[in-house]
């Protein structure tokens, strides 16, 4: 007879409408048998658990009843109540066929546990190319495993020859990553070195197993256990892959009363021995796969490399042929703005712009941008530099260095995610260019320079001939042009602020479209300016007037301007007028900046004259005053000067001597009786004014 037909038989026995039949077994229930008519009863499967863990042997719900004998317990389904003394004096009778279930336990087991390793082994075969296999594996292993609660992991380390955790579930992390295992060491280097499963029951056995551990491991264990020092029970298997162990799976009962059997033993070295496989071939997946990303990375480096040498190769291409068609600074920043598509501009040393691209663009610079640490690496090793402006813009600088000299910086705007794409070859060739033209450039402007030297020393100093012409039409200058010459002193003590008028000179004449030039000259420098034959004379007074209030604002300058000239061979006339000022300045200290001839008014003949004709007119007209003055002192040549300066006001006398009026007469009266004539005539008014004016001129020429 079937054990269904004899289940439906027992059924109908008792007036019931189904029965199972369930083993308790390892602390789990397990359903070896049913028959039934109707659904089985929600819950029943719990109150059979607790009705085995709490020793109940029988228990009545509605809709079903529990009996427990030993290991076994039986469930009814129905609504008819069961005479529990009649049932317990039928068990003897049914002990013989219960037992006939004892095989067919075993073969449930075996089947749930053959089921279970199945579905564990799909779900870390599935995962091997997750990179927490070791996690997945071990956590795994104690939840098909249902007595277990803890655990670990150890593979072995062949470069310290040591077994070191990788995966633990249950154990304080801080604590347990430091145990380095020896092959023998514990529980786990026991396995590991016999390859033989273990399993140890009692925490008294367990500690005595891992009485042989150093005494750093044993510390790291007992503090990283969270619930008690040692398990009620242990399993440790080893993880053999191809007669090889590779590690170690240990995992622990603390929280439950049951020990670990034989079959769990079984069920665990079979999931290990599928671990092992799987974990050799995770390594293998993540080894090829870190291979291919090494791989793919190199050949991304190769590519850009590539792409980057071949845009070098390209950039070189176009700055070399602009090189080989005279282009010069604007070109080749026009063609690296083309090339590497970021805002780019050429300073001097002295951070002056010189050119920039594209043409509408700000290049303005931080204030105090020498003063950066990262200039002044530039300056101090000759290199280029990263300067970091905010956290979006970072700017390149790159010194651009010819004839083993600074000569200036060539500096790129770009943000922080295009530094790393964009080449630095491409800047350093350009700075090469930019050095290669500054360097023609100065050489070109250094010999414009000798030219201009040579002309203005021979147009000072010779007779014009048709060599001087020759220069002259070189260098933009005709010769029935008008001209003016200015000489500059500069008084500013600082040298790199010696020619900072200059670029504002060369701007003044771009932008009113005149020719002129500077050379050094002694302590001067010497400016001529040129104006076209066509130009009319109002039109020529004009530019004149404009270019003496331009050039009040070119700093501490001293700056003396001859009138203008018409030819070539006048412009040494207007040099001696622009000489004369600048003597002029010396001899009076004048605070003026500028001082053009043309204003000078009676001074002008003045300096036409030598000193001994100026000194007889002189001593004609105030010699007697001078004598009484030198042996009487009383401050009557003082008041004279005064009286002349201020045009008679007796206000401006009386204030500027801080004299009494009748003191100022009494003074004048004298003056005149020493002079023996009167100011009241035109004639010898403007005698006197004219022998004052005399007198000052000298004494400022004594100097």
């Amino acid at each position: 007879m079937k054990i269904n037909d004899e289940l439906k038989e027992l059924s109908y026995l008792w007036k019931q409408r189904g029965v199972s039949i369930w083993q308790y077994r390892d602390g789990e229930t397990f359903l070896l048998a049913e028959w039934t008519e109707i659904p089985q009863p929600p819950l029943l499967s719990q109150q059979l658990q607790v009705c085995f863990e709490k020793g109940i042997e029988f228990t009545q719900k509605e809709g079903f009843c529990i009996f427990i004998y030993e290991q076994w317990g039986i469930a009814f389904y129905g609504k008819e109540v069961i005479d529990v003394e009649e049932f317990k004096r039928s068990i003897p009778h049914i002990k013989l066929w219960l037992k006939l279930l004892v095989p067919l336990s075993e073969q449930k087991i075996q089947e749930q546990s053959f089921q279970s390793l199945i579905r564990v082994a799909h779900t870390i075969v599935s995962s091997i190319q997750n990179e927490k296999i070791l996690d997945l594996i071990l956590e795994t292993a104690i939840q098909t495993i249902p007595v277990a609660d803890t655990g670990f992991l150890f593979l072995y380390d062949e470069k310290i020859k040591k077994l070191t955790v990788q995966a633990a579930v249950g154990f304080r992390k801080e604590s347990y990553m430091f145990t380095r295992l020896a092959p023998g060491e514990g529980i786990s280097g026991r396995v590991f070195l016999t390859k033989k499963p273990a399993c140890i029951s009692g925490s008294e056995n367990i500690q005595s197993a891992m009485e042989n551990m150093s005494p750093m491991n044993r510390k790291y264990y007992l503090d990283s256990t969270i619930y008690s020092s040692y398990p009620v029970s242990v399993m440790s298997v080893p993880l053999n892959y191809q007669n090889q162990c590779i590690g170690v799976l240990t995992i622990d009962n603390f929280l439950q009363k049951a020990s670990f059997s034989e079959e769990h033993l079984q069920l665990l070295q079979a999931f290990a021995d599928l671990s092992a496989v799987v974990i050799q071939h995770s390594k293998l997946f993540h080894q090829v796969h870190r291979q291919n990303q090494e791989l793919s990375m190199i050949h991304q480096a190769l590519s850009k490399e590539h792409e980057s040498l071949q845009r070098t190769v390209d950039f070189h291409n176009q700055l070399t042929n602009i090189a080989a068609k005279g282009y010069g600074m604007e070109e080749i920043l026009a063609t690296l703005y083309r090339s590497v598509g970021v805002k780019v501009a050429v300073y001097d040393k002295l951070l002056v712009p010189l050119s920039g691209y594209p043409k509408m663009a700000d290049f303005s610079l931080p204030d105090q941008f020498l003063m950066h640490p990262s200039m002044k690496l530039v300056n101090k090793t000759r290199k280029w530099q990263r300067v970091d402006l905010d956290e979006n813009e970072t700017m390149i600088v790159i010194p651009v260095i010819g004839a083993e000299r600074l000569l200036g910086y060539l500096c790129a705007w770009i943000s922080q995610e295009e530094f790393i794409d964009i080449g630095k070859l491409i800047f350093e060739y350009s700075a090469t260019m930019l050095a290669l033209d500054w360097i023609k450039k100065e050489a070109v402007r250094e010999s414009l320079e000798h030219l201009k030297g040579q002309f203005v020393e021979e147009i000072l100093g010779r007779e014009i001939n048709n060599q001087l012409i020759e220069q002259a039409h070189i260098l933009g200058f005709n010769q029935e042009d008008y001209y003016f010459v200015t000489l500059i002193e500069n008084e500013e003590k600082q040298k790199e602020n010696h020619h900072l008028w200059k670029p504002k000179f060369y701007n003044w004449l771009e932008q009113h479209g005149l020719n002129g030039l500077n050379v050094r000259k002694g302590k001067n420098e010497v400016v001529i300016i040129s104006f076209p034959e066509h130009f009319p004379i109002n039109r020529r007074t004009n530019l004149l007037r404009k270019f003496i209030d331009v050039s009040k604002q070119w700093g501490k300058l001293k700056i003396g301007i001859g009138r203008i000239q018409k030819g070539l061979n006048r412009i040494k006339k207007s040099f001696t007028d622009a000489q004369q000022c600048m003597e002029l300045f010396k001899m009076y200290n004048l605070q003026q900046s500028v001082l053009y001839f043309g204003n000078l008014g009676v001074i002008r003949f003045f300096l036409q004259h030598d000193r001994e004709e100026l000194q007889s007119f002189m001593e004609e007209y105030l010699g007697p005053l001078i004598e009484y003055e030198h042996k009487k002192n009383k401050g009557l040549l003082s008041t004279l000067l005064a009286y002349v300066h201020h045009e008679k006001d007796i206000g401006k006398i009386t204030k500027d001597l801080n004299i009494h009026y009748n003191t100022l007469y009494y003074r004048l009266n004298k003056i005149k009786k020493i002079l023996g004539y009167s100011f009241d005539q035109s004639e010898n008014w403007l005698n006197v004014r004219l022998a004052c004016q005399i007198y000052l001129f000298l004494e400022n020429r004594k100097e």
